[in-house]
């Protein structure tokens, strides 16, 4: 009998053990769940301010760009209404100078008293062009006179748009009075280097002066009356062109220099011309260089503007 209680006691103490273990065992499974749940939790909040501060940070960036943007436009808006200041740029400067020298030198330097002998002279290169009539290198140079004011038709009227100095006007009366009639325009003008349609362009400006078969003749012109001077360059002819300039014709003296301001002048219409076209504005005055032939190898070689 005792040692049945005894036994029984034993079991009953094994099996406290017994469970006691499994209690022990059973709370370290919920404390480490309860740690893993903690940690992930901690590691969640963590994610949540991170992703927080980063949704923070885009905003604030999303923010900047948009003010950033907002600021260009403003300024860019602000350069559009505000007027061009010709007298801020150093080329518009150089071309207002060398059209007052040009009428300070036609007024007070050029032979006078010439008009009987100018009026024979216009009479005999229209009459008998090309004839050696009249003095070669001089006629080449008057013939020049009409490519070189067609030539910046060609590179001035895409631009013409708007402009508060109407455009064909003073394009139009150069040919008859050439830099003295477009220096102004020259220097006046805002630039238009956007790019233009040319659906947008006026009707003779979109056919006749960006048509590459006006090109090819202003250039092949040009290239005549290169070749007809060269061909007549001795000395007789220079020392009679001498005696029209010096002495005996104020066209010839005024007409070579009006040639010669023009010619001088035209690279920055050429640049301004080539920034239309998206083409890099670099070469310009390599074509401006060359008088009279240089800007009319641009007009042929220029691509079209967009339909």
């Amino acid at each position: 009998m005792a040692s049945r209680v005894a036994s029984v006691r034993f079991v009953r103490v094994t099996s406290t053990a017994g469970l006691g273990r499994v209690s022990v065992a059973s709370r370290s499974r919920a404390v480490a769940r309860a740690g893993v749940s903690a940690r992930g939790a901690r590691l969640a909040a963590f994610d949540a301010v991170v992703a927080s501060t980063a949704a923070r940070g885009r905003g604030r960036a999303r923010r900047d760009a948009s003010t950033r943007a907002a600021a260009t436009e403003d300024a860019a808006d602000a350069a559009a209404e505000e007027p061009f200041a010709w007298y801020k740029d150093p080329a518009r400067l150089a071309i207002a100078g060398a059209w007052v020298s040009l009428g300070s030198f036609a007024t007070f330097g050029a032979p006078a008293g010439t008009s009987a002998f100018d009026l024979e002279l216009v009479k005999t290169i229209v009459g008998a062009p090309f004839s050696g009539a009249a003095n070669p290198l001089f006629e080449a140079l008057f013939n020049a006179l009409g490519v070189v004011p067609a030539t910046y038709a060609c590179l001035l009227m895409p631009g013409a748009k708007d402009q508060k100095i109407p455009a064909a006007l003073c394009v139009g009366a150069s040919f008859a009075l050439g830099f003295f009639a477009l220096g102004p325009y020259l220097v006046l003008r805002e630039p238009r280097t956007a790019p233009t349609k040319r659906s947008e362009l006026g009707f003779v400006t979109r056919n006749v002066w960006e048509s590459k078969i006006n090109a090819v003749f202003l250039a092949g012109f040009a290239a005549y009356l290169a070749f007809y001077g060269f061909s007549h360059l001795n000395a007789d002819t220079l020392a009679a062109f001498a005696s029209l300039f010096k002495e005996q014709s104020m066209l010839a003296c005024v007409s070579t220099c009006d040639l010669v301001v023009l010619s001088l002048c035209v690279g920055t219409a050429i640049a301004e011309d080539m920034t239309r076209r998206n083409v890099d504005p670099t070469n310009a005055f390599a074509f401006a260089s060359l008088p009279v032939i240089g800007p009319t190898l641009w007009l042929l070689t220029r691509p079209p503007l967009e339909e």
